[in-house]
């Protein structure tokens, strides 16, 4: 996968700071696209798995409307139709905008478990305390694919919460397989655990470059904007921001810092045999 992203110049937004002699550097890279590198390299390694078990999909069915379930519909839609299924309503604001409304948005559960009993791929991505184990038994479908909540910096209270192997033992699909990511040992492999993460460690980076007098990353509580606030647009906005801002007397390469994390990353899906 190509981490450059075809809108973003490498650090093209240089300036003289306080004085002559202090530059700031923003990132042309956003928090939006560290988001949607991450969720491209999990939507990547999930449908070239989907496509090698060289079956006919042709209803999908994806649990969870966060950032991996939204990027996941963009690319089922080329092959089957998509329905997302998430408790959240205002959701479906954020589903249509990033994907389209060709994709069926549904909060509704128990209207999400009549649409997996006829669908032949059920995507579940709601991660821990998300979809309970027994709504995985009322599936019958060709595949079954979850995403792994944990990653390898897990902790035990962590651990031992995820319950996705129940949720795989539950199935009566004929495939099943687990979406794992790893790669900056953060706790949990969620999107946006693994977007404040690469963002923190590019900024730990930066600081130990000579001449950087300060610098700081376009961090905040982007979960709760969404859900707490209910507010998508107001999400979306904050996403646009430079990832990374630095004070120096010399020049900083900010997209190699970030890129330099995201490369990290790795993700896979686990065919589990049962």
């Amino acid at each position: 996968m190509n981490l450059e992203h075809p809108s973003r110049k490498n650090d093209s937004m240089r300036e003289t700071g306080i004085t002559s002699e202090v530059f700031t550097t923003r990132s042309s890279t956003r928090v939006k696209d560290v988001i949607q590198c991450i969720t491209e390299k999990k939507s990547e390694a999930a449908f070239e798995w989907i496509k090698s078990l060289d079956l006919d999909v042709e209803n999908s069915v994806i649990f969870g409307a966060y950032m991996t379930g939204i990027e996941l519909a963009s690319s089922l839609k080329e092959i089957s139709n998509v329905s997302v299924v998430d408790i959240y309503p205002h959701m479906k604001s954020l589903v249509e905008n990033e994907v389209g409304t060709d994709v069926k948005f549904y909060s509704n559960i128990d209207q999400g478990l009549k649409l997996i009993k006829a669908a032949d791929l059920v995507v579940d991505t709601t991660g821990l305390g998300g979809l309970k184990p027994e709504a995985a038994s009322a599936f019958n479908g060709k595949i079954f694919l979850v995403e792994d909540p944990t990653s390898d910096g897990s902790d035990k209270v962590i651990l031992k919460k995820n319950n996705i192997k129940n949720r795989i033992q539950l199935s009566n699909a004929d495939h099943m397989g687990i979406l794992k990511t790893r790669g900056l040992n953060t706790k949990t492999s969620g999107t946006m655990t693994l977007t404040i993460e690469t963002l923190r460690k590019s900024l730990e980076n930066v600081l130990q470059g000579e001449g950087v007098l300060y610098g700081v990353v376009a961090m905040d509580f982007y979960e709760g904007i969404l859900f707490k606030e209910k507010n998508v647009q107001k999400f979306l906005k904050a996403a646009e921001k430079p990832a990374l801002t630095v004070s120096s007397l010399t020049p900083v390469q900010c997209d190699d810092m970030i890129q330099k994390q995201l490369s990290k990353l790795n993700s896979k899906v686990e065919y589990v045999s049962i």
